[in-house]
């Protein structure tokens, strides 16, 4: 497993994502939520693995929890780990300060206790609209908090390029979320991922496999889904001439990206960290394969495929 350097301390370039470990996710996903047993089993794996970093949030079910228990528990293979959890603010445009920053403090108390540290080493708002949505106020409880020992960095989680320009006119930020995979690469076309390598910042890529889209069969495709199976085809045909797996491909793109920290993966079975594992050490890519895929990006249809897999998650 290959290691970032943030500031001393070493973390993963892989990052499991815990949201499956408390609640049902993924287009793709055939077992559900996975038991203790069995979620403590996909955890062993990674920290086996190398991986020592840990997404999570307060909205991913008792996932935060099931983490927590498992680094208190004697069979937990990581001394340290590294953990980024995020919350989402639920409150009306016009809570006032005082409202606000009771509601940031609790999310974070939870969060502590939860995972049963005593610092969040990333802490991130989950919803980028919060960022100006009640004036200064979040940044200034962010700040308290970081200046009390609660939170070593703050970060955003975001969707679009727009946001990434909100979130750098902070300096309190230093980490974010981006979704990002050969289907969806407007952070790459729109310059965002080069300013956030260029203001130093840690960043976190979630959605590599398009929550597990990428694995479907063509044949397989929701009917609402219908029209993509083309541009799935075409990125199987891609991966087959090039000789390499349909995972291997898309995520070997994603992690040789400059300005990529981490990226954030998913898992429900210990067998799926192996082979995400067994993944982050593959080739990199022919500049030739890089730029087909580019070009089949173009053409991609991204924004109709993300408004289904969102409402399918919802359902």
């Amino acid at each position: 497993m290959k290691y970032a350097d943030i500031d001393g301390c070493k973390i993963s370039k892989m990052t499991l994502g815990t949201v499956q470990l408390g609640m049902n996710y993924g287009i793709a996903n055939k077992t559900g939520k996975p038991s203790r047993e069995k979620a403590f089993e996909i955890l062993n794996t990674a920290a086996g693995g190398g991986v020592n970093s840990f997404d999570t949030a307060n909205a991913y079910g008792d996932s935060e929890d099931v983490l927590g228990r498992y680094f208190c528990s004697p069979q937990c293979k990581v001394r340290r780990p590294f953990f980024t959890t995020k919350f989402k603010l639920g409150l009306p445009a016009e809570a006032d300060r005082y409202t606000v920053e009771r509601e940031i403090r609790s999310f974070a108390e939870k969060s502590l206790e939860r995972l049963k540290i005593n610092k969040i080493q990333v802490y991130m708002l989950h919803n980028a609209i919060a960022m100006s949505r009640y004036g200064d106020t979040v940044p200034e409880t962010l700040k308290k908090l970081k200046n009390e020992g609660l939170v070593e960095k703050a970060g955003v989680s975001v969707y679009n390029p727009e946001e990434v320009d909100k979130m750098l006119e902070n300096e309190l930020y230093e980490a974010v979320q981006i979704p990002m995979n050969v289907f969806d690469l407007k952070m790459v076309r729109s310059g965002a991922l080069n300013k956030l390598k260029n203001a130093g910042y840690i960043v976190f890529v979630r959605s590599v496999f398009l929550q597990g889209l990428f694995f479907m069969e063509p044949g397989q495709m929701p009917e609402s889904l219908a029209s993509t199976s083309e541009y799935l085809k075409q990125l199987h045909k891609l991966a087959q001439e090039e000789g390499l797996s349909i995972a291997q491909l898309a995520l070997s793109f994603i992690r040789d990206l400059e300005g990529v920290t981490c990226l954030v993966l998913g898992a429900e079975t210990p067998e799926q960290v192996e082979e995400n594992i067994r993944l982050m050490e593959g080739p990199g890519l022919k500049r030739s394969t890089v730029e087909r895929i580019e070009s089949l990006s173009e053409k991609t249809p991204v924004e109709t495929i993300m408004k289904e897999l969102h409402s399918r998650w919802r359902r």
